[in-house]
């Protein structure tokens, strides 16, 4: 991946170790040493940020990298617009498996009903940026202890290893592909919703402020969830965590 370069990014830049993609490419920007779009990659990182203040398990084989896109006025949940374009990318190249992937609101892919990808997004205002930063676990085969049983990893499915630049390369070919329609506010509802791991279940949101319960009904044009609170009583709520979800 040290070579690796794609026409959305000015400049990418790659890091053996470092603790946070998403950690580097703020101090790039606030310390002015970078400008325009670009990337910022990680062979592993010691300290992955996860939704919150979990941490993502982020060892040498997996996909860690932070997009820094400048002077971008985006209308819709960016999380959420990137999450559609990596499940594009990884239904394309995995075939055999495509209808194994699945999209969890409001940031994660799964596979087999357990969780490959996260993906987290920022806002430096200031600075004009936004920032997403993705993992992805590609080629790992021993998974820590603590999230086992509930990830997994392209490598371990496939039962192969996969070619990390051809899924990069392909994520961003289909982001920048999408990304002049995604600018104007228009969000792939439709495909989202057709691919979402929550659809028709029941599920139990965390907003900080409250838990909420029903059944989750997919998402609208602006990427809210769509939650049937009680029958005939469908509620948008455009942020919180799932904690939970049975049929």
């Amino acid at each position: 991946m040290k070579d690796f370069k794609h026409p959305l990014f000015d400049e990418v830049l790659y890091f053996n170790k470092l603790g946070s993609t998403s950690s580097k490419a703020e101090r790039l920007i606030n310390s002015n040493t970078a400008s325009g779009n670009f990337l910022c990659m990680a062979g592993e990182q010691i300290s992955g940020r996860g939704r919150g203040k979990n941490s993502w398990f982020s060892p040498a084989g997996g996909l860690w990298f932070t997009a820094a896109l400048y002077g971008f006025n985006f209308q819709s949940n960016v999380t959420i617009f990137a999450g559609i374009c990596i499940h594009k990318t990884l239904t394309e190249l995995f075939p055999s498996i495509s209808n194994q992937f699945k999209i969890k609101w409001p940031n994660d892919i799964y596979l087999n009903d357990k969780k490959l990808c996260g993906i987290l997004s920022s806002n430096l205002i200031g600075k004009k940026y936004h920032l997403i930063g993705i993992g992805l676990n590609s080629n790992i085969t021993d998974l820590d202890e603590t999230i086992a049983l509930n990830a997994t990893s392209l490598q371990i499915e496939l039962g192969k290893l996969v070619d990390n630049d051809k899924l990069v390369s392909r994520i961003f070919d289909n982001f920048a592909s999408a990304l002049p329609e995604f600018v104007e506010g228009k969000l792939d509802v439709k495909y989202f919703n057709q691919h979402t791991l929550l659809k028709g279940l029941l599920v139990e949101l965390n907003t900080d402020y409250d838990i909420f319960r029903g059944k989750a009904k997919g998402i609208d044009k602006n990427g809210a969830l769509l939650i049937e609170l009680k029958p005939g009583m469908i509620q948008p709520f455009y942020a919180g965590s799932i904690i939970g979800w049975t049929k």
